[in-house]
């Protein structure tokens, strides 16, 4: 078996949303000086929002959480559930409106099973793991589309 490579969260994406977030806390904090109203304040909530993801996904790079695949399938979010290679039907790259992702597209008499393992309420049907997440996208989608192709030629 092959060493395992794990595709940690983007410490440049967490930086974003950090910076986002405490510039929109100083220009709020800024126009309430102004003589802002009451409701700026309220707006306070929605800086929070992008720092407190960019702690979320902080811990879970200090704690090794990330992407990557091994002989049994693919890890598709950082909770660690998976895709078994078996339940696949295709893997593509996508780049909607700049929005790069690699997509898993599991074959539809799997979605249902997967739901249940992922306890999600309704199947989905492709899995998108957004590169803007990972540190070094490129190389992790050309590696496991070269793992894809050959799991893909053994299983036919």
């Amino acid at each position: 078996m092959e060493q395992i490579r794990i595709y940690r969260v983007s410490i440049l994406f967490i930086g974003v949303l950090v910076t986002v977030g405490l510039l929109w806390c100083i220009l709020l904090v800024l126009a309430l000086i102004q003589g802002g109203s009451l409701t700026l304040f309220i707006t306070l909530i929605f800086p929070f929002t992008f720092i407190g993801y960019a702690i979320y996904l902080s811990r879970k790079r200090n704690e090794g959480k990330g992407f990557y695949w091994d002989d049994k399938g693919i890890v598709i979010d950082l909770k660690g559930n998976r895709v078994y290679w078996e339940e696949i039907e295709d893997i593509k790259y996508s780049n909607v409106r700049g929005m790069k992702s690699t997509v898993i597209y599991p074959h539809y008499t799997n979605h249902e099973k997967i739901r249940i393992r992922q306890g999600k309420s309704l199947p989905t049907p492709a899995h998108l793991i957004d590169w803007i997440l990972i540190e070094k996208a490129k190389e992790y989608h050309k590696n496991l589309m070269k793992v894809w192709e050959e799991k893909n030629n053994t299983q036919k």
